[in-house]
């Protein structure tokens, strides 16, 4: 019986949080461009992100960790091989607060699609060269200013192979600039 009403337990539990998650998510303006990034959003994305790796008993292990300088803002660049490198990645790099160069279909995700805006994530025109430059521009300005680190899959795609796909050189100019 005991066992009943802790399924019950952890059931309502998880619904009241996914409430909370959409009622957060409502409040964000999804026409902004947020040039800081939020505290509380931050903390909901890696909650948020530590029960699903949890559920789905994901466990990650990391090596190399100490080669990463503590202070200061990075660009994180990574090849991109399937649809969780940068859930996994915002999650494991959370004291860097990462934001990442991402398509604008990601930012249509119910719910996360919202907090992610919030956390600074900036979508990239990877059809319009000219807009593509906005972004990287933006992103090198948050840098500058020191409100979060960047997270770019220079591929500009995930590689279905595993192998690496050609770089696109955007990745160097937000390094220049910033």
């Amino acid at each position: 019986m005991w066992l009943i009403y802790l399924f019950v337990s952890i059931a309502i539990l998880v619904f009241l949080y996914v409430l909370f998650l959409i009622i957060c998510a409502q409040m964000v303006d999804i026409r902004q461009e947020y040039d800081t990034d939020s505290r509380f959003y931050r903390a909901l994305l890696n909650g948020a992100t530590a029960i699903a790796l949890w559920a789905i008993r994901i466990k990650v292990q990391i090596s190399g960790l100490e080669k990463i300088p503590r202070e200061g803002r990075l660009v994180f660049v990574s090849n991109h091989r399937s649809k969780f490198d940068p859930i996994i990645t915002w999650y494991i790099f959370r004291k860097w607060q990462i934001a990442f160069l991402s398509k604008e279909e990601n930012f249509h995700v119910p719910i996360f699609g919202r907090i992610i805006r919030k956390c600074c994530f900036m979508a990239i025109d990877r059809e319009n060269p000219k807009e593509a430059l906005k972004a990287i521009n933006r992103a090198a300005g948050l840098l500058k200013q020191n409100a979060v680190s960047i997270g770019v899959y220079p591929e500009g795609t995930r590689s279905k192979s595993g192998g690496l796909l050609p770089f696109h050189n955007g990745v160097l100019k937000i390094a220049q600039k910033a």
